[in-house]
């Protein structure tokens, strides 16, 4: 019989749209003589499953839902939630608790990738380039200076926990370093800022695959907005996205190995996706994305195109990746 895969989007953030879209590629691209898919929407109103006849609630108590007079249970669940609750560990352990199998890491990896604070501290014991930052868990007297006196000009500010670069500010001088910790914490309850690392923007999804972690074709982002934040990342006029990226041989070997060497490191399953910026021969680390876009135009499937890999076999990757956890 065929697997009943749950395509699980929507979530709580601003980052539903996004969902909404990548949950789309899967199901044009889901392999229909292995797996039967059905969509299952993530709301605060609730969890509801596409049906025949409309939208059937999910029971939460073991995730069943009605078709006709039927009670159905999903086999294996593709989370593809950006945000919370699918990408900060909610989701995972939720599944965890009913014994639901899904695609991605943990609720550890998810929840600690998700802090961008918890990362960069791990990523820096771990021995990996990080930048150098301040974290502030609320706006009062004296953080400015504490900022200005760790950092210096441009810095980097953004919500601690969130996706897509929603409330991110590049701020150049101190007069725009108020309304942008302001923006920041219109997001999230806490909020780094980070020195600003000059440099070219790539990015390398891995994959785990039945023989071993397969790092993906690396990206070169260049866009015309200062930085990679939620316009250029979605507006693709405003992006040139380079792949493979146009880098010497030992500097894209180098991406790649950091990259599966991450991902191992971060306990992270099916797809993930790591951000960096080159300074000199050196990558830093901007993010660890363990739920990574899907659209028809993100990054990942284009990596995955560059070495052969086509959208159908990504797909199937990602499901059949949740037997190989803890191999």
């Amino acid at each position: 019989m065929k697997k009943r895969i749950g395509i699980v989007y929507g979530g709580y953030s601003g980052e539903a749209e996004v969902s909404r879209k990548s949950a789309n590629m899967i199901l044009n691209n889901i392999d229909r003589d292995k797996y039967e898919p059905v969509e299952i929407l993530v709301e605060k109103s609730g969890i509801k499953a596409h049906v025949e006849n409309g939208f059937s609630a999910v029971d939460l108590n073991d995730f069943t839902y009605k078709e006709g007079d039927a009670r159905i249970k999903p086999d294996i669940c593709l989370i593809i939630v950006h945000g919370t609750p699918g990408e900060d560990g909610k989701l995972q352990g939720y599944f965890d608790m009913i014994g639901i199998p899904y695609t991605t890491g943990s609720v550890m990896n998810t929840s600690l990738t998700f802090s961008k604070a918890f990362t960069n501290n791990l990523l820096k014991y771990l021995g990996y380039n990080s930048a150098q930052g301040v974290y502030l868990q609320s706006m009062h007297p004296g953080h400015i200076a504490e900022i200005e006196q760790k950092l210096r000009y441009p810095v980097i500010v953004k919500p601690n926990e969130g996706g897509s670069s929603l409330g991110i500010s590049l701020v150049k001088e101190h007069t725009d370093l108020e309304s942008a910790l302001e923006l920041a914490f219109d997001v999230d309850k806490a909020v780094l800022i980070e020195e600003f690392i000059e440099g070219s923007e790539y990015s390398c999804g891995v994959v785990n695959t039945e023989d071993g972690l397969e790092a993906l074709a690396i990206t070169e982002i260049k866009t015309q907005k200062p930085f990679f934040d939620y316009k250029a990342k979605y507006e693709y006029d405003q992006t040139e996205e380079i792949t493979p990226a146009d880098l010497p041989e030992h500097l894209y070997k180098k991406c790649q190995e950091i990259s599966k060497e991450i991902y191992a490191h971060f306990n992270c399953s099916g797809v993930a996706r790591v951000d960096y910026r080159l300074r000199g021969d050196d990558f830093y680390v901007i993010e660890i994305n363990t739920v990574p876009g899907l659209s028809e135009k993100s990054i990942v499937p284009q990596q995955a195109e560059a070495i052969g890999i086509t959208k159908k076999e990504l797909v199937t990757m990602m499901i059949e990746s949740v037997s190989l956890k803890g191999k």
